[in-house]
Parts: C-alpha cells; structure tokens; sequence
C-alpha cells in the first residue's frame, strides 16, 4: 500500500501544473526563503517523500530488499492460507530460500534488465507494440533463461541437507530445470506479461520500477511458491 501510494504522489506531482508567479512584499519574500529549508510538510507527505529519495538515492539497495521481502511474506501467504499449514507445520527452509532468491534477483539482475536494458529496447515501435514486446521478451527470455536457472541453483543449494555431495546440486538443480522448462515459461507468460505491461508503461518511474515490481508482483510469488516451493529432492 505505501508504495502504491508512492506512486500516486508521484504522479500527482508530476501532472500539478507550477505555480503562477506572485508578485509579493520584499518582507515577505524573506521570511519564505528562511523557512523554505524547513518546509511544513503532513506525516503521510513526509513518509513517501522519505521513501521516495531513498529509492532513488539507492534504487538497487531497495529493490533487493523489497523483493526479497515480497518472496518471503509470499511463501509464508502460500504455506499458511493456500496449503493451509500451521504455523508450526511450515517450513521456515522454503520460506528462507524464496527471501534469498528474491534478494538475489532484485539487487542486480532484474534493476539492470527492467530499468537499464529492456525500456531501450524496442524504440522503433509505437508505444503499446514496444511495451507488449518487452513484455513478451521478459517472460521469453529472461525468465526462462535466467530467473528459472538461478531458482533451481539457489533453491537445491538451500535445502542440501549433506546426504549428496555438494558437488551435485547444479546438475540436479539442472535437471529440474530442464524438467520445468515448457511449464514454467507458460506459467510466467500468462502471470507477468499484464504486470510487465503496466510496469514499461510511463505510470511508473524507473527508480521504483523494482518498489513497484514487488508491489504488483506478489500474484506471481503466490503462483511460482505453489508450483515449485515444496522440495521434491528426486
């Protein structure tokens, strides 16, 4: 809610037209540049200000926090609501794995693919045709090719218990991987390209593209802990 709300004070700065010009007594002037650096500002205004330079003072920072605690909270949802366990019943190990993983995903890779590579791409088209073709492009590419491979990696990492080598999790998380290729893309086309669609749009900044992922993603945390959260160790 607090980053949806950062949104819409963004934007509602943005379409504000300035100001018109005053003509004011010399006095008058004075006194507002003395209490200019001291602005009266509402808590709320105040808050999302705060989180706002803050995101764009250190967006990767933040957008590895936010999505590793968008997959954290995501699996516990998962565990606890759609599987109905108890909390005693859960596996704090799954819940870890999606919070690391997320945390991976969101201070790096995804900054660089959703604000640095992917808004360049695709700039000879009209508007609508280039954000539905980077959208196409994340779910065909990137998450098949990237995300899902780091997934199994970091996922079998997690849960090694000692009983294999360690020297055998990448070819097992591999060969998951492998497994999963045609579902997963499915999977990921049908959940993330409406949400890619709204994230390449002009409505959200690139500084709180990752905030915003986070926000709006949690449909896809909730269908990517069904799916694959449960350790399956064949």
């Amino acid at each position: 809610l607090l980053l949806l709300l950062l949104l819409l004070l963004h934007l509602r700065l943005r379409l504000l037209p300035p100001p018109p010009p005053r003509h004011e007594h010399p006095g008058i002037r004075r006194r507002r540049r003395h209490h200019a650096s001291h602005p009266r500002l509402p808590l709320p205004s105040m808050v999302l200000s705060r989180m706002s330079a803050v995101a764009r003072r250190f967006p990767m920072l933040v957008g590895g926090c936010t999505l590793g605690t968008r997959y954290l909270i995501g699996d516990g949802i998962t565990q606890t609501v759609i599987e109905g366990k108890k909390w005693k019943d859960c596996s704090l190990r799954r819940s870890v794995c999606f919070g690391i993983f997320g945390s991976i995903i969101g201070a790096g890779p995804l900054y660089w693919w959703f604000v640095t590579f992917l808004p360049k791409q695709y700039t000879f088209l009209p508007k609508w045709p280039a954000i539905f073709a980077r959208s196409l492009t994340d779910a065909w590419v990137f998450m098949p090719f990237f995300y899902f491979p780091v997934f199994y990696q970091v996922k079998e990492l997690v849960f090694w218990d000692g009983t294999r080598s360690i020297k055998e999790i990448p070819a097992i998380a591999a060969q998951k991987y492998r497994d999963g290729f045609v579902a997963d893309t499915v999977s990921a086309t049908k959940v993330c390209t409406p949400i890619n669609m709204i994230l390449f749009s002009h409505l959200v900044p690139g500084y709180l593209r990752i905030p915003a992922l986070s926000a709006f993603g949690m449909v896809w945390v909730l269908t990517l802990s069904v799916r694959r959260g449960a350790y399956n160790p064949e």
